[in-house]
């Protein structure tokens, strides 16, 4: 293990027993991410993979949800760069990233133009508070399952199809199968494919895509 490798391992550890520590005190306090994770393409490929994806496919001028921003912000970053920018609605639930963002608005407005960053907990989401969406990324879905606080009202399996139900029509779905997040998300997504409600599309490098579909009465 890198020296890099070892301080970053250190740094998560640290702050994870610091918010063990708080929650303690006040067990009411929310569960968040408390650090903002870099840019590690080799660990972690799914949002340059996404971002490649959209390129490719030539997919702009579309409706997008985007679970997990990470500090870098690759997704917005690579949207404002592109010929026809996506309308990218992003989640963190690191108020490190969502401050990042901030920063990056402040002194570039343009990119607050086509992606917007909310820090919320994915699972205090309502069918109300989101509109309709062409493309959805859940890559670390089912990642944060054990966590549970005052705020949350839904469970994994209400989450993705939650989303499921805001996809317009010939709408699709990507996850991250390297998330270890991944094993336990498996099962939900067979459930939804066993009812008609998703189907494989296709697979794109580190990613599973999935078309949407009416349920099956």
């Amino acid at each position: 293990m890198s020296l890099a490798t070892r301080l970053w391992v250190a740094y998560v550890r640290t702050g994870a027993a610091k918010e063990r520590v708080l929650r303690s005190v006040r067990p009411a306090r929310m569960h968040f991410v408390h650090y903002s994770w870099p840019l590690r393409p080799g660990a972690c490929p799914c949002d340059v993979d996404f971002c490649e994806y959209l390129r490719e496919r030539e997919l702009g001028g579309k409706s997008v949800f985007h679970f997990g921003t990470g500090g870098h912000h690759v997704v917005g970053m690579e949207n404002a760069r592109a010929p026809v920018p996506n309308e990218v609605l992003a989640l963190t639930l690191s108020p490190n990233e969502h401050a990042t963002y901030v920063k990056h608005v402040i002194r570039n407005p343009a990119l607050g133009k086509h992606y917007k960053v909310l820090f919320a907990d994915i699972y205090s989401l309502s069918a109300e508070s989101l509109p309709v969406f062409d493309i959805v990324s859940l890559f670390h879905l089912c990642e944060f399952s054990g966590a549970s606080d005052a705020g949350q009202r839904l469970s994994d399996c209400e989450v993705l199809r939650l989303f499921r139900s805001r996809l317009s029509p010939q709408g699709i779905m990507l996850f991250y199968p390297g998330s270890y997040g991944f094993p336990r998300l498996a099962p939900l997504l067979e459930q939804e494919v066993g009812a008609g409600r998703l189907s494989l599309l296709e697979r794109y490098k580190s990613l599973v895509v999935y078309r949407g579909h009416d349920p099956v009465l």
